[in-house]
């Protein structure tokens, strides 16, 4: 089919408003084959260009950590399938699940050693919050303002005013402070506070890194307080900052901070089937004494989508691979830096491992950027709670000599921002 064809039908049966939004800005492109860090639309931009292959530096937030088609996550999905592996019974036990769970505890911070399965991040947060209220017996769950945690039930309640005000979403328990401010955090916990939720690195919130000390003030808060104490790694986790998991990976290598909850999403898919966990400190499984079924996902931790999910661990956990990342993203870092010296239209760099946002000097600018760097072969995209920067989180497979390519259409889109 054609692009324009494929556009029609989109409006007509799935979106029209995402569909008349990408028509006006002239970007009437449809994603076709994906394949290792690259992109290739069905066509290119103008009538008779040939098909459009762009750097992938979205992976839609980390589910692309490894690419597109990762040989030994395409082999593990067929293995799996082979072995007669699908979706299962979300009643019965399940070995995979339960491997699964032994290879997280593993991996995870200190004591959190119980996993429950989900299909997406929204859903796995919502647990999370569920956990903390069903343990604490209390109802009140603090964010940060300019935060993204899905869109689904209590995870809205924790999102920014963009999110939550369209669907008159304003529940009285769920407060908002700003993310780094600790104390005003400190101020804003009661005795009906439940949990705190706060991603690694905010990154619809703009890539924005906290003062060294931050989290291990919120862990000694929550402890002082009965407070739980929860982490979303859903884009920082798995590699995606240098280190296994964010809360330690390049931040605060030196405070072995210990959450009570972990949230993981997107990159657990290893970019082919949909799966999503919550993890916890096991005093926690206490909500699930009197009723183990107490919360169910139907279709979350398919046998499936376990046993690729095991195989993508595999890979990233490896210290020679986090190596590499941390080597990749100070390269990526120090052309950053040296374009930030060439242009007065960046204010800030700043990020971890190949997790960077650019700042700008206003939002026009930024807006005007991603849309130039997508028509110059590169998709990123601007934060949605803070449109003047633009995130990059390219696949974690990148090689040096694509990351030069990626710095220096940056640089080609820099010279034409004027």
């Amino acid at each position: 089919m054609k692009s324009s064809e494929i556009f029609e039908l989109y409006s007509k049966h799935v979106c029209k408003p995402k569909a008349s939004f990408f028509e006006q800005l002239n970007l009437k492109m449809v994603q076709g084959k994906r394949y290792g860090i690259y992109i290739e639309m069905f066509e290119g931009l103008e009538e008779g260009d040939p098909p459009l292959k762009i750097i992938d530096c979205h992976t839609s937030g980390g589910v692309k950590n490894l690419g597109s088609h990762y040989p030994e996550i395409d082999n593990a999905l067929i293995e799996g399938l082979q072995a007669g592996l699908d979706i299962g019974d979300h009643h019965l036990i399940s070995e995979q699940r339960a491997l699964l769970g032994k290879e997280l505890a593993a991996l995870l911070p200190g004591d959190i050693s119980k996993t429950m399965f989900s299909v997406g991040g929204g859903e796995a947060i919502d647990l999370s919050l569920k956990l903390a209220r069903g343990y604490t017996k209390r109802s009140q769950i603090i964010s940060a303002d300019k935060a993204y945690h899905g869109v689904t039930g209590f995870a809205l309640g924790t999102c920014s005013k963009s999110f939550r005000e369209p669907f008159q979403w304003n529940l009285k328990d769920f407060k908002h402070v700003p993310f780094g401010d600790i104390d005003i955090l400190r101020k804003s916990i009661t005795e009906e506070t439940a949990a705190v939720i706060f991603e690694t690195i905010p990154a619809t919130g703009g890539i924005l890194i906290p003062k060294q000390g931050y989290f291990h003030e919120i862990r000694e808060i929550c402890d002082e307080t009965g407070t739980i104490m929860i982490i979303d790694e859903v884009q920082t986790g798995l590699g995606r900052t240098g280190q296994l998991w964010g809360i330690h990976g390049g931040l605060y290598l030196d405070e072995k901070v210990v959450p009570d909850i972990i949230v993981l999403a997107k990159g657990m898919s290893a970019g082919v089937y949909p799966l999503s966990t919550t993890s916890y400190r096991p005093f926690l499984e206490e909500v699930f004494e009197e009723d183990p079924f107490l919360h169910i996902s139907t279709t979350g931790g398919s046998e499936l989508g376990c046993f690729v999910t095991r195989k993508m661990l595999e890979i990233v956990s490896k210290e020679s691979f986090l190596k590499r990342i941390r080597e990749m993203g100070d390269l990526f870092q120090t052309g950053l830096l040296d374009l930030k010296e060439k242009s007065e239209k960046i204010t800030d760099i700043r990020g971890r491992g190949l997790m960077w946002g650019i700042e700008f000097e206003n939002e026009l600018t930024s807006l005007f950027f991603t849309l130039r760097m997508i028509k110059n072969g590169v998709f990123c995209d601007y934060c949605g709670n803070f449109k003047q920067v633009n995130k990059f989180l390219p696949p974690l497979i990148i090689q040096p000599d694509e990351i030069q390519i990626i710095l220096s259409k940056i640089e080609e889109v820099l010279s034409n921002l004027s």
